[in-house]
């Protein structure tokens, strides 16, 4: 799964959680992408089996996008993979590379925070 991949399915969940509905146009605006785009999106979702399109039980030229039962399997599978292949690199790494990648983190946590505050 691509970032917006993951972004979509865990606003999905989040929506689920919180009863709320999730229109297409919401999508759009959230990822900040087109109507295009995200149609095509929905369409590659749709195809894995993680959301469906369900009909609009309260206006019936509109359409509700749902995680399925599989959806947060999905992406579980998905953070767990990442997280094993991220915990790989990093034990491929010898104490002093190791020691360079966590100062450069640092500076970079430090420099986001900085900036954030302005």
């Amino acid at each position: 799964m691509g970032d917006n991949e993951l972004r979509l399915v865990r606003y999905l969940l989040a929506a689920q959680r919180d009863g709320a509905d999730v229109r297409p146009s919401a999508i759009s605006r959230y990822l900040g992408i087109s109507s295009a785009s995200t149609t095509a999106l929905l369409d590659r979702l749709e195809r894995a089996g993680t959301l469906q399109r369900v009909n609009d039980p309260t206006d019936r030229r509109s359409i509700l996008i749902t995680p399925t039962a599989t959806a947060a399997a999905t992406l579980a599978a998905t953070v767990d993979e990442y997280e094993q292949r991220v915990t790989g690199l990093a034990e491929d790494l010898d104490e002093v590379a190791r020691r360079i990648v966590i100062d450069f983190l640092d500076s970079l946590t430090e420099v986001a925070e900085e900036t954030a505050v302005r």
